[in-house]
């Protein structure tokens, strides 16, 4: 049995000037212990849906379950969860010891078992020696881990975390990403965690669920994301720098042979990975995809192009640690462009001419109306 179940959500503010639901139709089945992350632009519905479990937020519609129990009109203090917010939502008077006790405070444990549990969970989160002190005291990092313990302490069936690193540097959300997981690992705890952020959504989550416009538009492991989009939303989301999209048509060649074409390629696609279902776009315009590190580049244009190769004018390179972003122009009359991830070690000056390679077990193709991913 699933430990969280949403079923058909829906959320509807009446008097929004949008009328669209903030959430609609969001179906969700969470394994116990399981790592679930959403993830979406700002205004997708993530952190509403995150608030509807925890019941700080109605439902409209739909039917919400924790171990099979029906939560719709449960109070948050009834739920069995533990939340942990982006604004970290400390009490600034009380001792970060107290922060962390207050809710084994309400729920009347005895005096020895509170010190006891938010001892242990402090030594976890290496926190012991900053419990005397207020959260005013202690570092934005050293609030997060005290916000943590606060919810670990409890033991909830369910944590749910609403962007919980947004507020930290650089470096201080690397960290405590590396810790949460850890922790995660530790506790084996079922977790809901929400944010912005696709690196974190993409090196945390065991599953993903990325929203837009209040709708889910896929649910998947990382890999599966990454490697098979199920939209061009996906592919322009995820990813830095994103797919690059181009619009062609699908023409067959000689022995079955398939071709995405337009005026400046002609690119093989695998034989391999044709299907009934491409083969009804053959003769149609088609948008294709292909992320910046499957692309190749070589400086000399004295040689002809091969069949998977095409050419191009180098707009700007940029230097980026390991990598560098070449961004090509490859139609002059209508500025097209496309963008190839390569080792920094390879140079290449601004308006020179190169031809570039595409991996096309990498080559993606789209519903130009849809914008649904065809396989």
């Amino acid at each position: 049995m699933p430990q969280v179940s949403l079923r058909n959500i829906y959320k509807m503010y009446p008097n929004a000037k949008n009328s669209a639901p903030a959430v609609q139709d969001f179906n969700l089945e969470v394994e116990d212990g399981e790592f679930i992350v959403l993830v979406g632009p700002s205004g997708c519905g993530k952190s509403t849906t995150l608030r509807m479990i925890a019941g700080l937020e109605s439902i409209s519609k739909g039917e919400i379950y924790i171990d099979g129990k029906l939560i719709n009109n449960l109070p948050p203090k009834d739920r069995d969860i533990a939340m942990v917010f982006q604004n970290y939502a400390l009490y600034p008077n009380l001792s970060n010891f107290e922060n962390m006790a207050f809710g084994l405070r309400l729920r009347k444990v005895e005096k020895y078992k509170i010190n006891e549990l938010v001892n242990a969970k402090a030594r976890e989160l290496e926190i012991d020696n900053l419990l005397e002190r207020q959260p005013k005291d202690v570092s934005g990092g050293q609030r997060q881990r005290v916000a943590l313990g606060r919810a670990i302490v409890r033991e909830p069936k369910v944590f749910l975390m609403d962007e919980p690193l947004s507020n930290l540097d650089a470096k201080m959300r690397v960290q405590m990403r590396v810790e949460i997981m850890k922790l995660h690992q530790k506790l084996q705890a079922t977790t809901i965690y929400v944010t912005h952020d696709q690196i974190e959504a993409m090196t945390m989550g065991h599953r993903i669920v990325i929203m837009n416009g209040g709708i889910v538009q896929q649910v998947a492991t990382p890999e599966e994301i990454y490697n098979k989009p199920a939209n061009r939303f996906i592919g322009s989301f995820i990813g830095s720098p994103p797919m690059n999209f181009i619009f062609g048509r699908l023409e067959a060649g000689s022995g079955g042979q398939l071709y995405f074409s337009n005026s400046h390629m002609y690119l093989p696609f695998p034989r391999e990975r044709v299907t009934k279902e491409i083969e009804k776009y053959i003769d149609a315009d088609i948008v294709g995809g292909i992320r910046p590190e499957a692309l190749s580049l070589r400086g000399s244009i004295s040689t002809e192009r091969k069949p998977n190769e095409f050419y191009a004018e180098v707009d700007v390179s940029e230097l980026v640690g390991a990598d560098r972003y070449v961004y090509l122009n490859i139609n002059q009359r209508n500025r097209e462009t496309l963008v190839a991830r390569v080792p920094a070690k390879e140079r290449y000056e601004s308006g020179s001419r190169v031809i570039g390679r595409a991996d096309m077990e990498f080559f993606h193709l789209f519903d130009v109306n849809t914008e649904q991913r065809i396989e």
